[in-house]
């Protein structure tokens, strides 16, 4: 198998490469680092579609790209490809005809995603945004207990011992002019969110519903952002050693709660 057509296997399924593929590029350093970009940039795209909004009118802009003369008559449907994954379904063979046509429109998309929330020069890099979309899946393991909550159910307190035995493995604690904000705490208890790094979930019970307060101590964001998903919405924001996550239903002000937690929480690891 010469370089070309080893190219144009790796891109017609880069995640998936068949045996003979994965065999070549084994026994050639070239056509390993070959698969490796082409994997990396596959995955890099999947993340942005994944994590962003379609603006209105970008159906009919990549409707508009023509095909190059030259593209093989394979990949002749990949731009219907491109809309349908845009829109929710998964396309199974992506291919770099479809990257490039999704960087030349995605720019706009970006920009209406970020506008309201990040300077223009500044946004979470991919793995800041993969990592809110792991807190946010993070939720609905607790999603009976975020209910009863939302439902002004009367959950006992679970006390400031318990919030400290949670939140000690994170090498974080509450300081002790806290104990009367441990009162609205309903839910404390250890998480894992991201794998081979500590954390804590409280929830807290608030007018406007429950309020989840994680933190754990991986390495902190370059900057504070905004996360959400259908239901939640909320902001992770980097500290001293690690990272605090406030998230709560999309209609909720969570200003007061940042404020509170940034003076309360102390980093003793």
């Amino acid at each position: 198998m010469n370089e070309a057509d080893f190219r144009k296997r790796i891109y017609s399924n880069p995640l998936e490469p068949d045996q003979e593929t994965l065999e070549q590029a084994s026994g050639d350093p070239q056509l390993r680092k070959i698969l490796d970009e082409t994997q990396k940039m596959e995955a890099e795209m999947q993340g942005i579609l994944n994590t962003i909004d379609v603006p209105s009118g970008l159906k009919a802009r990549l409707l508009a790209i023509p095909e190059a003369e030259n593209f093989n008559q394979g990949a002749a449907h990949t731009t219907t490809q491109t809309l349908e994954q845009l829109a929710g379904k998964p396309a199974a063979n992506a291919n770099y005809f479809q990257y490039f046509a999704i960087a030349a429109t995605l720019v706009l998309a970006l920009g209406v995603s970020f506008s309201l929330t990040f300077a223009p020069t500044a946004a979470p890099n991919p793995a800041e945004i993969a990592f809110g979309n792991e807190v946010l899946e993070h939720l609905y393991h607790e999603i009976t207990e975020i209910g009863a909550i939302n439902r002004g159910g009367e959950l006992p307190a679970v006390g400031l011992p318990m919030i400290r035995n949670a939140m000690a493995p994170v090498g974080t604690q509450l300081t002790a002019s806290s104990a009367s904000m441990a009162a609205s705490v309903k839910f404390a208890k250890p998480c894992i969110i991201v794998p081979a790094f500590d954390s804590a979930h409280l929830i807290l019970q608030s007018p406007q519903g429950a309020v989840n307060v994680f933190v754990i101590n991986n390495s902190p964001v370059s900057m504070e952002y905004s996360i959400n998903d259908d239901r939640f919405s909320g902001v992770v924001i980097p500290m001293d050693k690690g990272n605090m996550i406030l998230v709560g239903e999309s209609n909720a002000d969570l200003s007061e709660y940042k404020k509170l937690f940034a003076e309360n929480v102390d980093w003793v690891i």
